[in-house]
């Protein structure tokens, strides 16, 4: 039987971290956060070594690292395994610091707790049927089941018709690296709207592509952002624009607005990137995305939005073809590593449980005391 790991110990050759750090940050990882269990067997270094195609002494001083922290422990002619009691953070070696986790308020705290409690249960259910999948049930865009799944729900929860085979999903590294990988700096000026992180425009500068962010405006949002795409676009050349549509269009009565700017976009064959990664899928407002309306677009989401990034997974929309671009840059990725997570994910969604703790996730979002917490 295969186990978990042998789907997720994967390197990132262009890593500037060396291979014994991101061999470290994994095995923490998966420790830590409860995807490997206390007890569960884990390779001899001598199978890592021969799997990954590296040296085997890197290997044995992982294991001579984890084991001085208390992660896991090896009996003679048995093999190594994880420790069934974690050491706590007071007890770590100073030597290695633990894995840099952004500080969180406790609204957003209680919220990941939820979402962990729910995702654990299901990602050691998963573990154990791993070695079911065969080579049809998934390829470089991800687990056919799982995107099968997340057509139904943009379908009936945002009315966002969309085939399962223009569907990708996995980590937000490997499809982020394949969206823009989609883009082709010659044709153009990648527009995008004031809500486009810093580490977005600098992942796209770095691939040659030529991105202006459109400052925020005053009054309504959506026919100053058209008025803006249409000024560039009769002084350049334009190739995408890059926006979150929800945050332009708010009501079904913005609908003159949608329209406009869907003209526009036609008008100049502009290809449309809808970000809605901070969105859940199942929006308490219902509203379908711009990308819904639009053909040369792809929409972005996620499971968990903004939160609990340890089991969230974020997945590409497309009303047409995924590029071959897009495609063979995905195909670079090794999407193995988030197997046992899309195979959690998706027996979560096919049980009723997804929808289940959205709507807990909502109901403790209404409370007074999350009200309270609320970054404003």
């Amino acid at each position: 039987m295969l186990r978990p790991w042998h789907y997720s110990l994967v390197l990132d050759k262009d890593s500037s971290s060396s291979i014994h750090q991101q061999l470290i940050g994994h095995f923490r990882t998966m420790i830590e956060g409860g995807a490997w269990l206390g007890g569960s067997a884990l390779p001899s270094s001598r199978d890592i070594a021969q799997r990954l195609g590296i040296n085997r002494k890197t290997v044995s001083r992982v294991y001579e690292e984890l084991s001085a922290l208390g992660l896991i422990y090896t009996q003679p002619k048995r093999g190594t395994f994880v420790s069934s009691a974690l050491p706590s953070a007071s007890n770590e070696s100073e030597t290695y610091p633990p894995l840099q986790r952004q500080q969180v308020d406790p609204y957003s705290n209680s919220i990941h707790h939820l979402i962990q409690k729910t995702s654990l249960h299901h990602i050691r259910r998963a573990a154990l049927h791993m070695h079911k999948l065969q080579a049809h049930d998934y390829d470089a865009t991800g687990l056919f089941n799982l995107k099968h799944m997340l057509a139904n729900l943009l379908a009936h929860e945002r009315r966002f018709l969309v085939s399962p085979d223009h569907i990708a999903c996995g980590s937000w590294l490997a499809l982020q690296y394949a969206v823009i990988q989609s883009i082709r700096p010659e044709e153009g000026l990648l527009l995008a709207d004031h809500h486009t992180s810093a580490v977005m425009i600098k992942s796209l500068q770095k691939q040659g592509i030529s991105v202006i962010q459109l400052p925020e405006s005053n009054g309504n949002q959506a026919i100053n952002f058209t008025e803006q795409i249409e000024k560039y676009c009769i002084n350049y050349p334009v190739a995408a624009v890059w926006c979150n549509s929800s945050t332009l269009f708010n009501h079904e009565s913005d609908a003159a607005g949608q329209t406009l700017l869907i003209q526009k976009l036609a008008d100049y064959h502009l290809l449309l990137i809808d970000d809605q990664r901070g969105s859940f899928p199942l929006s308490q407002q219902n509203h379908p995305p711009l990308a819904s309306k639009y053909a040369k677009s792809m929409m972005l989401g996620s499971l968990y939005g903004n939160f609990c990034d340890t089991f969230n997974l974020c997945f590409v929309a497309s009303n047409e073809n995924l590029s071959s671009e897009f495609l063979s840059a995905l195909n670079e990725q090794h999407q193995q590593s988030s197997l046992l997570n899309m195979l959690a994910q998706s027996e979560l969604i096919k049980r009723g449980e997804y929808k289940k703790l959205l709507t807990g996730i909502y109901r403790f979002m209404q409370t007074p005391d999350a009200k309270l917490l609320t970054p404003a």
